[in-house]
């Protein structure tokens, strides 16, 4: 009886404490990425399981400028595995670039000024891989094909992205 108390308590603790704990999962990402897609600044990406999403922001103003870069991906993962993840991306990017132009003018004495406004929309889909560096960092690599200027033109796409998982 006592034996067998000795052997439980002993062989208990070893069994638990051999337990695969290397599969924790991070939901949440924030780092930074870059894309024509995808936008480019700050970056919060939540993946909770196949699905996941994106986001990227980067306001900048000046006197003379407002610009601003909003994206929003939606991920979904194909294969994942120690060492790295596939998955498929689905990209929205939008653009404001808002400044003010001096131009020589000889007929006013401060020269001609114009403010010019530039906005627009580039969607794009595609292939991502996301490489883990460390136990809890990732850096993306994603490639697709996009349509950029508000649907004006379809050309190749190239996106990046590093994030430290929590």
């Amino acid at each position: 009886m006592c034996f067998g108390l000795v052997v439980v308590l002993f062989f208990i603790p070893i069994m638990l404490s051999a337990q695969d704990t290397s599969k924790v999962k991070f939901k949440h990402g924030l780092g930074a990425g870059a894309g024509f897609t995808t936008g480019y600044g700050l970056s919060y990406r939540y993946m909770p399981d196949k699905f996941g999403a994106q986001i990227n922001f980067a306001p900048y103003h000046d006197k003379q400028r407002d610009q601003y870069s909003v994206g929003l991906t939606f991920l979904y993962r194909l294969i994942e595995n120690k060492v790295s993840n596939l998955y498929l991306y689905q990209g929205n990017h939008y653009f404001y670039n808002s400044y003010t132009s001096y131009a020589y003018d000889p007929n006013l004495p401060d020269g001609k000024k114009e403010q010019i406004t530039k906005k627009y929309m580039n969607n794009g889909v595609g292939f991502g891989i996301e490489f883990i560096i460390a136990k809890r960092i990732g850096f993306n690599l994603m490639g697709g094909f996009a349509a950029y200027n508000n649907f004006s033109q379809l050309n190749l796409t190239g996106e990046t992205a590093l994030y430290y998982k929590f």
